[in-house]
């Protein structure tokens, strides 16, 4: 009876085991496309007021060109991310615009941005220390900043998927967090 339930162990042990990850492993698992689309799911949650805010939306990812973040519902709202910028839209009219030539944060930050969506893994380990886990094909990677910009705003970066992102939790230094749930991607 002992060496049944020791064999039946052993047989199951390699599917419960989680190895640690790394950016190669990472960048061996995901695509990169040079365009990307589809919808989301987001819930902010705002520490101060102890609430979550859920949007829906859709986005556009144009390799090394431009992110559309497009917030459908519940009031619409646009991000346009290009190397060189970031801005802000509703009703047709601009909100706010951060260049990259005269603030270096936005240049960070769209940077990374263009590196999550992507899976482009190279551009994300300059600016985080990397842990996680692999188990099959299923990938969950936690990011803690290196680059004083970022960490000025995230304490940690957590990301989930399988051959494309799927899970982004954005937890910022103010106690905020930001979860985004990427769908029908093409």
């Amino acid at each position: 009876m002992k060496r049944w339930f020791f064999s039946a162990i052993v047989l199951l042990l390699p599917q419960a085991v989680q190895a640690e990850i790394s950016y190669d492993q990472l960048a061996q698992f995901s695509l990169t496309p040079k365009i990307l689309e589809g919808s989301f799911n987001q819930e902010k949650y705002i520490a101060t007021l102890d609430t979550t805010l859920i949007s829906t939306g859709v986005f556009t990812y144009r390799r090394d060109k431009s992110i559309r973040w497009e917030i459908l519902e519940p009031i619409h709202n646009q991000l346009l991310m290009t190397p060189s910028a970031i801005s802000s839209k509703a009703e047709n009219r601009e909100l706010m615009r951060l260049d990259a030539n005269s603030n270096p944060v936005a240049q960070v930050i769209s940077e990374i941005f263009f590196a999550v969506l992507t899976a482009d893994w190279e551009k994300l380990a300059p600016h985080f220390e990397l842990s996680g886990t692999v188990e099959g094909l299923l990938w969950h990677a936690v990011l803690l900043p290196l680059d004083p910009a970022v960490a000025q705003i995230f304490s940690r970066v957590e990301l989930k998927g399988q051959t494309l992102l799927e899970k982004i939790v954005l937890h910022e230094k103010s106690g905020d967090r930001t979860t985004i749930h990427l769908v029908n991607q093409r």
